[in-house]
């Protein structure tokens, strides 16, 4: 299982900013994803201040545990077979779960389509994601690390392409996706 600690900045921009920033970067080609959220009936990740997913992506199917920690946001991922509740049985899964004393039974969420675009450079990935749920959509620019850099000011920067002021991340997908039930 992998595991780091995630840093990024994000930021939800209106359709039109979205698009004149995308055009600016080569116009990278949109990939979809598709996000199956799960948490028990209490919400005892959410409470905590966690998600967990499992990811659709280019044919393969990812489970992630996002945990707060002192260090920042953990996250642990792990390739797993199948989109579905059942893939939450994986024994290493269940070590990390009983980690955190999550127990299940879990639940299905929320679900969340992304049409994602990424940008490469040496030091980090700009993701232009374009997401719906629950009948809505949004427009989100993240900027992920890869490796260590000063990626607030060249984030700033790039925000500055569209009048953007970059202050702090603006809330999950998941916390969006809660909040519009």
């Amino acid at each position: 299982m992998n595991n780091n600690i995630e840093k990024e900045y994000k930021v939800l921009v209106t359709k039109e900013q979205f698009y004149n920033l995308y055009q600016n970067f080569a116009t990278p080609p949109f990939h979809e994803q598709v996000n199956i959220y799960y948490d028990t009936q209490d919400l005892m990740i959410r409470k905590h201040k966690g998600a967990m997913r499992i990811r659709d992506v280019n044919g393969m199917h990812i489970f992630t545990l996002k945990m707060q920690s002192e260090e920042g946001l953990l996250e642990f991922e792990k390739p797993v077979p199948k989109n579905a509740i059942t893939s939450l049985e994986d024994e290493e899964i269940q070590e990390l779960l009983h980690r955190y004393q999550l127990q299940g039974p879990f639940f299905k969420i929320a679900e969340l389509h992304t049409q994602r675009a990424v940008y490469e450079s040496e030091f980090a990935e700009l993701c232009f994601d374009i997401s719906t749920y629950h009948g809505k959509t949004d427009y989100e620019i993240e900027y992920e690390y890869k490796k260590e850099h000063d990626g607030l000011s060249i984030f700033q920067d790039i925000m500055k392409q569209i009048n953007v002021v970059y202050e702090k991340n603006c809330i999950s997908k998941i916390q969006r996706a809660m909040n519009s039930l």
